[in-house]
């Protein structure tokens, strides 16, 4: 399995800087056109709580 970095620590993927879920999805957040990864969302996402 390719190892994913990740640096949201309220993720419950979230395992010293590595996600841990089985499958991840990113999609823009809403802009036109992707210029940058400020312009992507994980929807993977789920909060430790």
């Amino acid at each position: 399995m390719t190892q994913v970095t990740c640096q949201v620590e309220e993720c419950r993927f979230w395992s010293n800087n590595v996600c841990t879920a089985n499958s991840i999805e990113v999609r823009s957040s809403g802009t036109r056109k992707v210029n940058t990864s400020d312009d992507t969302a994980c929807e993977t996402f789920m909060s430790k709580q």
